[in-house]
């Protein structure tokens, strides 16, 4: 028995609420995957988007319409055998009231069953996909998820993909984990994989690993990136091995940079530039000579820290962007409306931050504020035992605030940096920043 806002409904009702699952298990033999006929993955997957291209089309020849019309003539012919089976039910038993005859969903695999063949341009031939290569069998894949993330496919789906990266090089794994990722903003998608691809570019809080421990299988978050590493059996030296990399000040613009940088460019993922803390008061330390041996394509991104909104780099700074920029590494400072903002958090707006952390504001946020403090300050206000006619206020929000208790740098600034992206206020400098950031690493 099923209730659906306390409404007795029939499963055939619920059913559409369900989400259908999509099953791409990780076998051996890529022919099974490719080939077409009732309940094979080609033609699971194949059927969304026929369903979805031809849903939006006016003509009466599109496969949509064409099933709804047959789905309505079957409904017509068989209300005069509906009629006929109630009298006759009727007058065995006279608490019938009337016989339905429910016409289910018209389903398109149980007759869709094409081959698929790749014609090769200099024999002229066409030869079925199942007798080429695993590489371009699995690639058929890859390029049929890349058109799910190109129509928007994925809302009422769960797709379950068991070791995605089987016969793909890494520039085609990073290529599937990007269409992945993409695809699970609009539906669900889980996967399994032994592949460092897809867990480098993961969060850390969607990442679970799978242990057995006497005899049981049991499933556990990874306590931290290093656990990560060891478990994949690579070298934290791997991630430097980049298309480019942009050092930042701290884990806080990290997590910022990536979510502006993802929602700035479709592909971001697929560009594998990494972004990594250098740390505000070590960088002064750093031979960038060094650096360049690790990665020829770097840029350094900081906060200017100046102290008043007309106020220009300080000596220290521009010493230090002058350091860099003599090996050739480009320094680059955030800034908002043509004029330097004191860090990061300097670039957030009034209503993001309203919205991100149910807190109001009295002004936007300056560009020489301490803006994690005063935001501190706000939360303070929300706890259960904020008295405002405590003296020691004031010291009970540093202690707090010093601790990471109130404000959450990172936390709360990935929550603030997504509003941002939502409302379409990252600052036109940002934008230009990490566009020619990419334009120098010749990637665009």
């Amino acid at each position: 028995m099923y209730f659906l806002e306390d409404e007795k409904i029939t499963y055939k009702s619920l059913e559409s609420y369900i989400p259908q699952i999509l099953f791409i298990p990780a076998v051996k033999s890529v022919e099974d995957e490719l080939k077409f006929g009732r309940d094979t993955i080609t033609s699971k997957l194949f059927l969304p988007i026929i369903e979805k291209t031809s849903e939006g089309k006016s003509q009466t020849e599109s496969v949509f319409n064409l099933k709804k019309k047959l789905k309505n003539a079957i409904q017509r012919e068989t209300e005069e055998l509906r009629d006929f089976l109630k009298r006759e039910v009727s007058k065995m038993w006279d608490e019938v009231e009337d016989v339905v005859i429910d016409i289910p969903e018209l389903r398109l695999d149980k007759a869709f069953t094409p081959e698929i063949k790749i014609r090769d341009k200099y024999t002229k031939k066409e030869i079925s996909i199942v007798n080429r290569g695993s590489g371009m069998q699995r690639y058929l894949i890859l390029a049929i998820l890349e058109i799910y993330r190109q129509l928007k496919i994925g809302m009422g789906y769960i797709i379950l993909f068991e070791e995605p990266e089987i016969y793909l090089h890494i520039g085609a794994q990073k290529k599937m984990c990007s269409i992945l990722k993409d695809i699970s903003k609009e539906g669900q998608v889980i996967i399994s994989t032994h592949s460092s691809v897809f867990v480098n570019k993961s969060d850390l809080f969607t990442t679970y690993l799978l242990i057995k421990e006497n005899g049981e299988t049991k499933l556990r978050k990874f306590e931290g990136d290093q656990e990560i590493l060891e478990e994949l059996g690579i070298s934290p030296s791997d991630i430097f091995l980049t298309n480019g990399i942009i050092f930042v000040e701290g884990p806080s613009d990290v997590e910022i940079v990536k979510i502006f940088a993802d929602a700035i460019f479709d592909n971001w993922d697929e560009y594998n530039i990494a972004i990594l803390p250098i740390g505000g008061s070590n960088i002064e330390h750093h031979d960038p000579a060094v650096l360049l041996k690790v990665n020829p394509n770097i840029v350094v991104i900081l906060d200017s820290d100046v102290k008043s909104e007309s106020s220009d780099l300080s000596t220290k700074k521009k010493e230090l962007r002058q350091k860099f920029e003599n090996v050739g590494i480009p320094v680059y400072f955030w800034k908002k409306s043509g004029k330097y903002v004191r860090t990061i958090e300097n670039l957030f707006t009034k209503g993001a931050i309203e919205q991100a952390l149910n807190i109001e504001l009295m002004s936007e946020i300056g560009f020489c504020d301490d803006d994690p403090y005063k935001l501190s300050e706000e939360l303070f206000k929300k706890r259960s035992d904020y008295d405002p006619s405590n003296p020691k206020n004031k010291e009970m929000i540093s202690e707090l605030h010093g601790k990471g208790k109130l404000y959450n740098k990172v936390k709360h600034g990935k929550k603030i940096a997504k509003k941002i992206v939502e409302l379409s206020q990252i600052p036109e400098e940002v934008k230009s920043t990490i566009y020619e950031i990419v334009k120098k690493f010749g990637i665009l």
